[in-house]
């Protein structure tokens, strides 16, 4: 665990653990994690920037390979089960610069390539309860999933309101399946 500036809160009998070659990364450069308890994180890694705030309800299980990013707003709610290798960000990652600013920024901060300065464009992301999320999902800025929502193997969702109750599959455009 990395932290920086902020804070982190793990809750009674919640688990940290990572794959079996692969250790759980939390990296907090100005930022809260808050994990309520009795909840499970396998996942890849966590990384708050920006003064982003995490919150994780109780009895949620994040899968390996797993990566939360978070900027500004991640709330996820209780009884969730998130698969493998799902994707949860906040945050585009990086701004979007003029050609000549990221090339001053990159000659500035070599070998530091990426490095950000301000933060990127973000919107909140808010996963109900009761929630199941399928492996190779991405759930990206401006998302909200209703309680009991299921989304699909491999779907990709940003800026989407999803009702409770809906399942989610990847098709185009994403659209609710049934209520």
């Amino acid at each position: 665990m990395y932290l920086n500036k902020g804070s982190v809160i793990i809750g009674d009998n919640s688990i940290l653990s990572g794959r079996k070659n692969e250790k759980l990364k939390i990296i907090v450069n100005n930022g809260m994690m808050e994990m309520a308890d009795h909840s499970k994180l396998s996942c890849r890694r966590i990384w708050l920037r920006f003064g982003g705030c995490l919150s994780i309800g109780r009895y949620t299980n994040i899968n390996e390979g797993s990566e939360i990013r978070c900027d500004e707003c991640v709330e996820i709610g209780s009884y969730n089960q998130i698969s493998y290798n799902v994707r949860i960000w906040d945050t585009n990652t990086h701004s979007i610069l003029d050609a000549a600013e990221r090339r001053r920024v990159t000659e500035d901060r070599f070998p530091y390539f990426g490095y950000e300065s301000e933060r990127p464009a973000t919107a909140p992301v808010k996963i109900g309860d009761d929630c199941w999320i399928g492996e190779n999902a991405a759930i990206l800025k401006g998302t909200e999933l209703g309680n009991g929502s299921v989304v699909g193997f491999g779907t990709f969702l940003t800026n989407k309101k999803i009702p409770d109750g809906a399942k989610v599959v990847n098709e185009r455009p994403v659209r609710v399946v049934s209520k």
